[in-house]
């Protein structure tokens, strides 16, 4: 009898430890499979006698799809936000200085006659540009830029002359225009004038070979008593060869001066 319930004992605590195994194993498979991918297969066929024999078609892991959905969503999401930011950069007004175009400056420097040859350039004792025109004492001379008359005079040889005054970003100029055959009407010194004025008409006055217009420009004040390099024409002569020798050539450094041109726009 007693052997009987000490079986019955044991076999009771059996029970109870298979009991609590079973607890234990369970709780381990389900974290097993917790931790697992979660897939599905599909068949390209199947021997239902031999699995092994089975071809796998496809075999799709359902937690890794998932994870690329997820990071295709973000790159997506950064993509979108990336075009809009883009969007704002484009819809940010322009500002006034990028709404206005570009203004090509306006020539200064123009060439003082219309159709024209040249027929000498500057040199040691000659620093000046010569040039001729067929129109001859119908080619009317214009100044080379906007400026003021500062001198009307005639030379010991008999040339009509006339000097404009120019001043441009701070610097002092004067043209000089040698041979004229008369003086354009209403001319006097302080006058204003612009590159379309008249100064008068090509001729050969003076000691001349022949029709011609001698243009020289030096970068100073002709007749201005506080310019101490052209206070008076033996100052400008000087003056002007001593810049001759410094490679200053006159208005072949303000301009381009061409052997000859026609119809020369001045606006």
């Amino acid at each position: 009898m007693k052997m009987q319930k000490f079986t019955d004992k044991q076999k009771g605590i059996l029970y109870l430890s298979l009991i609590f195994m079973m607890i234990s194993t369970g709780m381990q498979l389900d974290d097993f499979y917790a931790k697992q991918d979660s897939y599905t297969i599909s068949y390209e066929y199947v021997n239902i006698k031999d699995m092994s024999q089975a071809k796998i078609k496809n075999k799709v892991n359902h937690t890794t799809i998932q994870t690329k959905i997820e990071e295709k969503e973000t790159q997506e999401q950064g993509a979108v936000e990336e075009i809009e930011l883009e969007k704002k950069v484009e819809e940010v007004p322009l500002t006034e200085t990028q709404e206005t175009e570009e203004i090509k400056p306006k020539e200064i420097w123009h060439l003082p006659i219309e159709i024209g040859q040249i027929t000498q350039y500057p040199h040691s004792g000659h620093v000046a540009y010569d040039m001729t025109s067929y129109r001859k004492m119908d080619e009317v001379i214009h100044p080379i830029a906007n400026g003021k008359i500062s001198g009307i005079y005639t030379d010991s040889a008999g040339a009509l002359i006339v000097t404009v005054l120019h001043e441009v970003d701070g610097v002092k100029y004067t043209s000089q225009y040698v041979h004229l055959s008369r003086y354009a009407d209403d001319l006097y010194v302080g006058k204003e004038v612009t590159i379309n004025d008249s100064l008068g008409q090509m001729g050969t006055t003076g000691f001349s070979t022949g029709v011609h217009l001698h243009v020289t420009v030096l970068d100073c004040a002709l007749f201005d008593p506080n310019d101490t390099n052209c206070a008076d024409l033996n100052g400008w002569y000087n003056y002007a060869e001593k810049r001759l020798s410094e490679n200053f050539y006159g208005l072949g450094v303000l301009v381009y001066v061409p052997d000859s041109w026609y119809n020369f726009n001045k606006e």
